[in-house]
């Protein structure tokens, strides 16, 4: 069995699933979608801003063992544009590149991608990659005669998804192990303007126990020991909202270093 996505201009962009059971609906709806998208993206990169650029997946034909699909431009004077300078070529030497580099055989992807973009990659490649023993070929003819050829297969897609998956990972971490905008109130408090040590502190969001606190410059220390004067209660009973840097050791949170706070948002923990 077989689903096939197909361009059908003078040059061919076939995508064939050859997969050994049924794909579902949904997996196969989001992987032309997906694909449909970047391929709308790439155009949109290869045109001037001025350029009205429209193209969609339109369903051509469904069969026995089979789907076929058109990718089409609505901006007919732009296809001249597109593919007589082998445009649909490069295309998918991107598709293949991406693919390349989320295997590890390659060291940049060949665009900036966002964490939206990781995502469709991953849908991309779904059908296959749910189907053990399946693979799916990317082939662009010119004429009958092939430019470009290149196969994933189930093994391969799945190592496409789980780097996938660790890119999206690294890209929700904060950079450093910075984190912006936390509510910290004061676990233990040294009354000492000059000294670091003595203090401790809670964010709830991050650690449940009490880490070492530290500041990154003497002006953020001295504006949380010394906070507004609407408030009746000592500095150290306030919360505050706080960047802080987390510093671990051998993984586990051991320290925050503050380095930036907002008095605007400081607030009694205890009032409703």
């Amino acid at each position: 069995m077989s689903n096939i996505l197909e361009i059908d201009l003078n040059k061919k962009l076939e995508i064939k699933i050859n997969n050994e059971k049924p794909v579902a609906l949904k997996d196969l709806s989001l992987s032309l979608l997906s694909f449909n998208h970047q391929f709308h993206k790439f155009v949109e990169s290869e045109t001037d801003k001025e350029t009205d650029i429209g193209s969609e997946l339109l369903i051509k034909e469904v069969r026995k063992g089979s789907i076929v699909v058109e990718l089409v431009s609505q901006a007919a004077p732009v296809v001249p544009l597109l593919w007589e300078g082998g445009t649909l070529n490069q295309w998918a030497k991107l598709v293949q590149d991406m693919c390349l580099w989320l295997l590890g055989q390659a060291e940049n992807p060949p665009k900036d991608v966002s964490k939206k973009d990781l995502q469709e990659w991953n849908q991309f490649v779904e059908p296959v990659a749910k189907d053990h023993g399946s693979q799916m070929n990317i082939n662009v003819s010119d004429g009958g005669t092939v430019i470009n050829n290149f196969t994933i297969n189930s093994t391969e897609a799945n190592a496409i998804q789980n780097e996938i998956a660790r890119k999206v990972e690294a890209l929700d971490t904060p950079e450093d192990h910075i984190h912006r905008r936390k509510v910290m109130y004061w676990y233990q408090a040294k009354f000492d303007p000059h000294s670091d040590t003595g203090n401790r502190a809670i964010i709830d969001d991050l650690s449940r126990s009490s880490l070492k606190v530290i500041f990154e410059n003497n002006a953020v220390k001295d504006g949380m020991l010394h906070p507004q004067e609407r408030f009746n209660k000592p500095w150290h009973e306030l919360a505050y909202v706080v960047d802080v840097e987390v510093e671990t050791v051998r993984g586990v949170p051991k320290m925050y270093k503050v380095l930036q706070y907002y008095p605007e948002y400081t607030f009694d923990p205890e009032e409703d």
